[in-house]
């Protein structure tokens, strides 16, 4: 079975990535580790699922509620880059924007868990949206760099506990809770229960998920189509 991508203009296909395989995912820049991805071999295009079927369209994030987010496959900025209004990190590949106010959110940022429990503190860390309040004024206390006021963070109130976005989560399950860089997460941002960064699944799995995404697309569309329009395509 081959999949089509707004993003790649080549047919894609479900690769299992075997042990000792170095395969970095198109869309969010990360590395894809054991799990089926959706890509193009031919130009080392390569999709983790989730990133292959996120939206392209938020109509209401947490982060930036003013006004949709668009899922774009490439910054548009002179540079060919943004910088992430998340995680104040650079970005080169997909990203949710909105171009009226010039916000950026790496793909991966737009999912964050507003709760979760590291092995580096004892409390859960929570996080914790620039600007908001009183920011944290100390170091990372996983990387002992500072901590930006204007962007996101982990932070755990109770003893002054601060951790950049990237130090805490390395890779997150949204369905389980589980995470291969001992983090576990609750209450995904701006994400339904059912999503999921893939980590381990089958490549039955994958198709099952990307299926299931097709689908739900397919229904949406169709629930915009009116009785008569549906009516007039009937054929005589």
């Amino acid at each position: 079975m081959v999949y089509k991508h707004f993003s790649h203009p080549h047919n894609m296909k479900i690769y299992e990535v075997k042990e000792g395989q170095t395969i970095r995912c198109s869309g969010c820049q990360r590395l894809c580790h054991n799990s089926p991805v959706v890509g193009c071999w031919h130009c080392n295009f390569f999709l983790h699922a989730l990133c292959f079927t996120a939206e392209h369209y938020i109509e209401k994030h947490p982060s930036h509620s003013q006004h949709p987010l668009t899922l774009i496959p490439r910054p548009t900025y002179c540079s060919g880059s943004f910088i992430c209004n998340k995680s104040g990190e650079i970005g080169t590949s997909f990203s949710y924007c909105c171009t009226l106010c010039e916000i950026d959110f790496h793909l991966h940022c737009t999912f964050l868990p507003v709760t979760v429990s590291h092995n580096s503190h004892q409390h859960d860390l929570i996080l914790y949206k620039g600007s908001e309040g009183e920011a944290p004024d100390d170091f990372c206390k996983i990387c002992n760099k500072s901590l930006s006021a204007r962007h996101s963070c982990y932070y755990c109130n109770d003893c002054r506990f601060g951790a950049h976005i990237y130090c805490v989560i390395n890779e997150v399950e949204l369905e389980d809770g589980s995470s291969d860089s001992g983090t576990t997460s609750s209450n995904t941002e701006g994400v339904a229960a059912g999503d999921r960064m893939l980590g381990g699944a089958s490549q039955s799995d994958t198709e099952l998920l990307i299926l299931k995404c097709c689908m739900i697309s397919v229904q949406k569309k169709d629930s915009k189509i009116t009785p008569a329009q549906r009516n007039n395509s009937k054929p005589a």
